[in-house]
Formats: structure tokens, sequence, C-alpha cells
């Protein structure tokens, strides 16, 4: 009687265990079936003269997963390159990878979650891109975002954004922590993937010009790793642009990247609305107009104009920080002012009666025709 009981309650169990595996097997197959998906691909990249490698791992989601290990990073913080896998399919939930810091000669590890969430809506809310054609209502096709984007920085710092033409977005930040690879892993590698862990070989990426220019390499010579320089770009202010000049000139748009890794373009309607928003500190910028009073008789009137536009990072940081020392939720304007003769742009933050000229800017004047509005 005993073992017939002990045989009748084993025999639930494991019907019950079964019955729960099935379930949770075709909730993953639902969720899989069911997640939007979108064409895209992935991109890594890390600050100038930190040049880092994924040793293994990438994004992982619903029924997809993207392959971070693509080389030794050699661009700039926030930049994207050619992924390799571009294609229709579901977004990324997670992070999950091993990665090699060469210029601190150690590896990180990472296995979050990340916003999901936040990604998906700005994969479904789309915007304007200046880039595509107007379509038949007289307004420029709506697009999304083409790249997903991961920077790592010096201490194990992992920032994730989304890029598309003339747009990019935070995700957000992760911290990954020092791993050691064990030595029997090390040693089932190739030669090709050993060579991550030798110190010599380390020494040797830091040493090739193709990835630390010398000129970088120097200029860090001697001087420690800046590790919260990538968390304190990760600054938002409530603000917007604004455009002083003669009346018969038009700002036809304005892009601007932020130090933060986002960048953001007015154009069109956004011009028009520009509305307060939280947003980094503004690294360079690209301005165009056109001055009607060129060539007023001809049909070709009107001449365009761009202006490449760079801060200098100590001045705007301390400017943006001395604006709102008192009050961190308030609203600034920043104002770009384009002189008579079309040479030269002034920058200024303003708030209220305060007003702080960023004289140190770098600024360049190009004139094109293609850069000219048509009446």
């Amino acid at each position: 009687m005993t073992k017939t009981i002990k045989s009748l309650i084993l025999g639930m169990l494991m019907s019950f265990t079964v019955s729960c595996q099935d379930k949770q097997q075709k909730m993953i197959v639902e969720n899989t079936v069911n997640s939007p998906r979108f064409q895209w691909q992935e991109s890594l990249c890390s600050p100038l003269g930190y040049p880092m490698e994924i040793y293994k791992g990438g994004l992982e989601g619903n029924g997809s997963y993207a392959s971070l290990e693509s080389g030794t990073t050699d661009g700039e913080w926030a930049s994207s390159g050619a992924g390799r896998s571009y294609g229709v399919k579901t977004l990324p939930n997670r992070i999950n990878f091993i990665w090699v810091s060469y210029a601190e000669g150690c590896f990180y590890s990472i296995d979050s979650p990340i916003d999901y969430e936040k990604m998906l809506q700005l994969f479904e809310e789309g915007y304007q891109d200046s880039g595509f054609f107007f379509n038949d209502e007289g307004e420029y096709k709506k697009c999304t975002y083409t790249t997903i984007v991961v920077g790592l920085a010096p201490g194990g710092v992992v920032v994730v954004w989304v890029k598309g033409g003339g747009r990019q977005v935070e995700i957000g930040r992760y911290q990954g922590e020092k791993y050691i690879v064990s030595e029997e892993e090390i040693a089932k590698l190739d030669n090709h993937d050993i060579l991550k862990f030798q110190k010599e070989y380390q020494e040797k990426t830091m040493l090739n010009t193709q990835i630390v220019p010398l000129e970088v390499r120097e200029a860090n010579a001697g001087k420690p790793i800046p590790y919260n320089l990538w968390d304190s770009y990760r600054v938002w202010y409530s603000w917007k642009p604004i455009y002083s000049h003669k009346k018969e000139f038009e700002i036809t748009s304005l892009y601007i990247e932020m130090f933060n890794g986002e960048n953001e373009e007015w154009f069109d309607k956004s011009l028009l609305e520009n509305k307060f928003t939280k947003r980094s500190i503004p690294k360079s910028a690209h301005l165009t107009w056109t001055d009607w009073t060129v060539n007023s008789w001809s049909k070709d009137k009107g001449q365009g104009y761009g202006g490449e536009i760079v801060f200098d990072e100590k001045e705007i940081i301390k400017a943006f920080e001395e604006m709102y020392k008192e009050d961190k939720d308030g609203k600034s304007e920043l104002q770009f002012t384009v002189n008579q003769l079309n040479s030269f742009v002034t920058v200024q933050l303003r708030q209220g009666d305060k007003e702080i000229r960023l004289i140190k800017t770098k600024v360049k004047i190009v004139k094109s025709r293609n850069l000219s509005l048509k009446k």
C-alpha cells in the first residue's frame, strides 16, 4: 500500500514537473514569436586611447543573439561601425560578455539585463530624419534606429545607445566586474585567441598606432587613467538652442553631438517647435543657414553656409555647472549668433539675465550652394 502511494505521488510530481517545463517552453516560444522585430546591427566602441576587445559573448534577446566579437576597438567613445549581424530580429534584453581592457591589462565580465522597454519604445516611435525625402503629405519620412552601440570604458563601465541617422540616445549605463579566465580554459584556445591573455601582446596593442594614435599615446603618457571621466559626462540639463541673426537669414538645420555620446538634429518642424528638453552638454555642432540677401536680384537668390563648431571641453562643462549651480532644474538657452558677413558664429549660454560666453569655441565656416534653400 505504501509503495503504491509513493508511486502515485512520484508519478504526479513527475507529471507536474513535465507540465511546468512544457508551459515554460511554450511561453519562451510564444515570446520569441510575438516579440517585435526590427532591422538593426550591433557595434562596439571605447574611448580613443583605451582599446578593448570582446573575448566572448554579446547581446541576447528573445530568439536573437548578436556577437560582439569584432576585434579590437580603435575609434572614439560612442562611435559606431559596421556590425556582423545586420538584419531583422528581436531587440536584445540582456548583455552577457567577457572582454579585455588593454590599457589596464585585465579582463572584465558582465551578465546584466538592459532597459528593453526603453529601447523598444524608441524603435517603435521612430523619428524624422533629414536625410530622407518628403512623403506625399509634405513631411519627412519617418525612420527608426538601425544600430545598437555598446561602449566599454576603463573600470568596467558599459554604456548602451541606440543610433540612427542624425540621432543617438542612451539606453543605460551598466557595471562589469574584474574577471579571471581559468588556465584550463586558456589552454584550450587557438593561437589567435590566446594572444589576448599574453602581457607582451597587450603591450604591443597599446603601441600599435593604428589602434592608439601616436599623439594620443604621447598625450596620455605618465597620466593615470581617468576612471570617472565617462561617468562625469552623463549629466543632463534642461536647455534648447536659439539663434540670433539678421532678418534676411534663415536657419535650416542644427546637429549637435553631446559629450555623453548622444546626438540630436533640429530641422523643419523641430526647428519651429524647439522645446526645452533634458540634454547632455554639447561637444560639437554643425549649423546651416541661408542668407537671402546674396544674389537677391537673380532667380538663384540666396546663399547657403555651414558652421563647424567645436566647443572647448573644460570651458563649456564649467559654464553649464555654473549656470545650474543654484537651480539644477532651471532652463537655459544655448545661443548661436551669426555675424552680418557670414564669416563667424559666436556661442553663449543664457538663463534669464545671466550669460556666459564660450570664447574658446572653434568655428569654421563653409560656403556652399548645396546648403542653400530654394524659394
